[in-house]
C-alpha cells in the first residue's frame, strides 16, 4: 500500500501543512502517473520502471522494444515472434506498482508486452455470475462493471490502480479469512495464458485453464513467468452492502485479539501504530441490502496532493534523519494519526462528508479506491504522493504473511523491541503504521500456505543509497526475525531483496510449480536473472557490496559490512541467533 505523507516539526509548518491537508481533502485534480515504458525512439531504446522510479537495487532496467497488443490474435503474433528469434520477454503492466523487478528482460535487447490496450470487458454472465475481461483491465473497471451489472468481486486490494495482470501474478488481496479468502487469484474460474511453443504449434501457444485444470494452480500467482495472461474469467457475488465502524484501542491485547478479530468481522483489519501502543480496529462486515446508506472510501493517501506540500515533508524528513531527530518524528506521528483518525480515514456517509459511525454503503464504493489517478494535467501541480517526478515520497516497503498459530509470539517480540526504545518505530507512524491484513490459505501453488496475517510495513528510504536511517538496526531486526524466526511469507509485488532470499522451500508445491513453468515455457524466455534467483534456479538474491544492507540486498555478516566508510557494521541479533543486523557503531539509531 502507498504511503501517507508525513507532517513537519517546527509549528509554522504543522499549520501550513494543514492547511494544505484541508485543500487536499476538496482538490479533485491530479496529474497522471507516467508511463513506466520510455523508449528513445518509437517503441524501441526503452527503459522501464516501477510507479515509485526506482527498483530496490536501484537497477536500471532496459530492453529493445515494447510492444503494445490490442487483441489476443496480436499479442499471439507477438509471442510467436519473439519466440521465434528466442527473444527475452517480460509483460509491463499500465501503471507498474510492483516494486521488485519483475518487469526486466535480462539484457538490454528484451521484448517488454504492455497490456495497457487489453482492457476491456469482455462478457458479463449475470446468472453465472461470472465476468470475463482482459488483463489489462484495472481494479476499478471490474468493481465499477460488475456493480452496473448487479455483482461484485467480494475482496480486493484497497488500491484500485492495479491491473488484472499485475494483481493476479503477485498474489495482490484485501482482508478477509471468509469464504475463500481475500486474495483475488482465489475467484479466478478461467484464465487464457500465451506462451511460448515450438515451431510445429507456430512458436505461440493459447493455453485455457479452468478449476478442472491442476496448472491453474500455477497460473494463478505466476510472477509472469509463464507467458502473458490474456483473459481471466471471475466468479462474483451478487452485489452486497456493507457496515464500517473505527475502534481505537490500547495494543497491550494486540497479540491475542489479532488472532481472533478476524474471525469475527468479514472484511477485518488493523491499523498498528506500535510506538504509541495503539491500534485502530476496522469493524467491517456485510448488512441487509435494505439498510439505508450510501457511504463512500475515499482513503485519503490515496488522494492526489499539491506538490509543494510533498517536497516540504520530504525535505522535512530527510532534516530529522539527518539530525537524528527522533522526538520530532513521534510529535509529526502523532499529527498524522490523529488528523487521519479525524478525517475517518477518507470515509463519508454520503460521498460528501462524514455525519457518524457505522457508514454503511454498497460494497464497491467501499472496498477500494485511488483518486489520485484520476487525471487532468495541471504541470504536476498536483501528484500522487510517490510520484517520481516531484520531490515526493520515496519509501521502502517490507511486508509479509505469518502465520495465525505463531502471530501472537511475533507481536509481542516487536513490542519487545518498542519497549526497549518507545521512539524506535515513530518513522513507521509518519506512514500511517502497520497495516495487518488476513489472507487464508490458498490452492495457489506460490499462495499462502496458513490462513495468516499480513504486515505492510512502509519506511524512509533516502536518495543516497550509502545513507542510513533513524534506528536502522530494529527495522531490520524485525525484517528478519520475521523472515528467520517465524518463516514468514512475502508478498510478491513489494519488498526488498532479501525478503526473497530462500523463499522457495517454505513452499510446499515450489517444485510442482517450476514443473508447469518448464512445460509452458521451457526456454525461460519471460524468465530473468532476477526471477531465477528468486525460485531457486540460480544462486540468491542477495548482492554483496557496501551498503548492501542498507537497502535490503543482503543479510549482514562479519564479513559482508553495511557500510563502514559511514560507521555502520553489523552486529548479532537481539532476539535470535543466527541474525545479524545492520547498526551503527556507538551510536544509537
Amino acid at each position: 500500500m502507498p504511503a501517507i505523507p508525513m507532517l513537519f516539526s517546527n509549528k509554522f509548518n504543522v499549520l501550513l501543512l494543514w492547511k494544505c491537508l484541508c485543500l487536499l481533502v476538496v482538490l479533485v485534480g491530479c496529474n497522471p502517473p507516467g508511463e513506466p515504458v520510455k523508449c528513445s525512439t518509437k517503441d524501441s531504446n526503452c527503459t522501464v520502471t516501477n510507479s515509485y522510479g526506482m527498483f530496490p537495487d536501484r537497477a536500471i532496467c532496459r530492453a529493445g522494444n515494447v510492444a503494445y497488443p490490442t487483441s489476443e490474435q496480436e499479442l499471439v503474433s507477438i509471442v510467436s515472434a519473439a519466440t521465434k528469434s528466442k527473444r527475452k520477454m517480460k509483460v509491463v503492466t499500465h501503471f507498474s506498482h510492483s516494486i521488485p523487478k519483475l518487469v526486466c528482460p535480462d539484457g538490454q535487447d528484451g521484448l517488454l508486452v504492455s497490456t495497457k490496450n487489453l482492457n476491456r470487458v469482455l462478457k458479463t454472465d449475470t446468472e453465472a455470475m461470472t465476468m470475463t475481461v482482459e488483463s489489462g483491465v484495472t481494479l476499478r473497471q471490474l468493481i465499477k462493471e460488475a456493480a452496473k451489472a448487479g455483482l461484485a468481486l467480494p475482496y480486493a486490494p484497497y488500491w484500485w490502480g492495479l491491473t488484472i495482470g499485475g494483481l493476479l501474478g503477485t498474489g495482490a488481496h484485501g482482508s478477509s479469512l471468509w469464504g475463500k479468502g481475500s486474495s483475488v487469484h482465489d475467484y479466478v474460474v478461467e484464465m487464457r495464458i500465451v506462451s511460448p511453443a515450438k515451431a510445429e504449434d507456430g512458436y505461440a501457444k493459447v493455453w485455457v485453464l479452468n478449476e478442472r485444470d491442476k496448472d491453474l494452480d500455477a497460473a494463478k500467482v505466476s510472477l509472469g513467468v509463464l507467458g502473458v495472461i490474456s483473459q481471466v474469467t471471475f466468479k462474483l457475488q451478487p452485489l452486497f452492502k456493507r457496515s464500517i465502524t473505527y475502534v481505537r484501542k490500547d495494543d497491550t491485547d494486540l497479540g491475542d485479539e489479532a488472532v481472533t478479530f478476524g474471525k469475527l468481522h468479514e472484511f477485518a483489519d488493523i491499523f498498528w501504530y506500535p510506538s504509541q501502543r495503539k491500534a485502530i480496529y476496522r469493524i467491517d462486515d456485510r448488512v441487509p441490502i435494505n439498510v439505508s446508506g450510501n457511504g463512500v472510501y475515499n482513503f485519503t493517501p490515496f488522494r492526489s496532493t499539491l506538490s509543494l506540500v510533498l517536497a516540504l515533508v520530504r525535505s522535512s524528513e530527510e532534516t530529522q534523519e539527518s539530525s537524528g531527530d527522533a522526538e520530532g518524528k513521534c510529535l509529526n506521528a502523532k499529527l498524522v494519526t490523529s488528523t487521519l483518525q479525524s478525517s475517518v480515514y477518507g470515509l463519508t456517509n454520503n460521498g460528501a462528508i462524514f455525519t457518524g459511525y457505522p457508514v454503511i454503503g454498497f460494497h464497491n464504493r467501499l472496498q477500494s479506491s485511488g483518486t489520485c489517478l484520476d487525471s487532468l494535467e495541471d504541470s504536476l501541480i498536483t501528484a500522487c504522493p510517490w510520484d517520481p517526478r516531484i520531490k515526493g515520497e520515496f519509501f521502502h516497503q517490507t511486508t509479509f504473511s505469518i502465520g495465525l498459530s505463531v502471530v501472537k509470539s511475533f507481536i509481542q517480540d516487536v513490542q519487545k523491541l518498542v519497549s526497549m526504545d518507545p521512539k524506535s518505530l515513530c518513522g513507521l507512524e509518519l506512514y500511517n503504521g502497520i497495516l495487518m491484513r488476513y489472507v487464508k490459505a490458498s490452492t495457489a501453488y506460490l499462495g499462502k500456505q496458513e490462513d495468516a496475517i499480513d504486515f505492510d510495513i512502509t519506511y524512509y528510504r533516502s536518495k543516497d543509497p550509502m545513507a542510513p536511517r533513524l534506528y536502522q538496526d530494529v527495522l531490520e531486526e524485525i525484517e528478519q526475525m520475521a523472515l528467520l524466526k517465524y518463516n514468514a511469507l512475502p508478498h510478491w509485488g513489494k519488498n526488498r531483496n532479501l525478503v526473497f532470499d530462500g523463499v522457495m522451500k517454505r513452499y510446499k508445491n515450489g517444485g510442482e510449480f517450476l514443473k508447469v513453468k518448464n512445460k509452458y515455457d521451457p526456454w525461460g524466455l519471460f524468465s530473468s536473472e532476477w526471477t531465477d534467483q528468486v525460485l531457486g534456479l540460480r544462486n540468491g538474491v542477495i548482492v554483496l557490496k557496501e551498503g548492501c544492507a542498507l537497502e535490503g540486498l543482503c543479510i549482514c555478516s562479519q564479513d559482508v559490512h553495511c557500510a563502514p566508510s559511514k560507521g555502520y557494521l553489523c552486529k548479532p541479533g537481539k532476539t535470535f541467533p543466527d541474525a545479524r543486523v545492520c547498526a551503527r557503531v556507538n551510536t544509537k539509531t
